[in-house]
């Protein structure tokens, strides 16, 4: 059984795009490619019988299940007009994880808005939100932030706070 938080390995494809490959909770393989024409191919190796499973999802297919299996698939009505009037809106949730660098520290203290571009705009810590919190907010594993930003400023987010 593979441990929380297993490492995810990347290969790159020339000509076809980019490999994800990762153990789910049962040691299974697990295998995404996404490829230059926005399809997404998802490969389950069955190590009982050697056979591999495929399923191909077009990209928003492929976004609407990675919202299912993150548990951010509700959008809000006000979202979706925020999204229409603002072009290029990133508007995403991540949850923190105890090998998180960001978990107890400061928002302030990792200078998110300074170093990422992203704002923090709200946190999820249990059955309490806290809806802007202030810089001196200590971020804990399990806190899920909803974070606000351009989509190139996300991994640099992703960097410095969640992985």
């Amino acid at each position: 059984m593979s441990k929380p938080f297993d490492p995810i390995t990347e290969q790159d494809l020339p000509g076809i795009g980019r490999r994800y490959q990762l153990q789910d909770a049962n040691g299974q393989t697990v295998t995404v490619i996404l490829h230059h024409s926005g399809r997404r191919d998802l490969y389950l190796a069955r190590p009982t019988s050697g056979e591999t499973d495929v399923a191909s999802f077009t990209d928003d297919q492929a976004r609407r299940l990675g919202a299912l299996l993150a548990g951010v698939y509700f959008k809000p009505a006000a979202v979706a007009q925020v999204e229409a009037v603002i072009g290029g809106l990133l508007i995403d949730w991540v949850t923190l994880h105890e090998r998180s660098p960001g978990v107890g520290r400061t928002i302030a203290e990792l200078g998110i808005r300074q170093r990422t571009h992203m704002t923090v705009a709200a946190i999820v810590r249990g059955d309490t939100a806290m809806v802007a919190p202030e810089p001196s907010v200590a971020l804990e594993a399990g806190d899920r932030l909803i974070v606000i930003g351009r989509p190139e400023d996300f991994n640099a987010f992703l960097a410095t706070v969640v992985t």
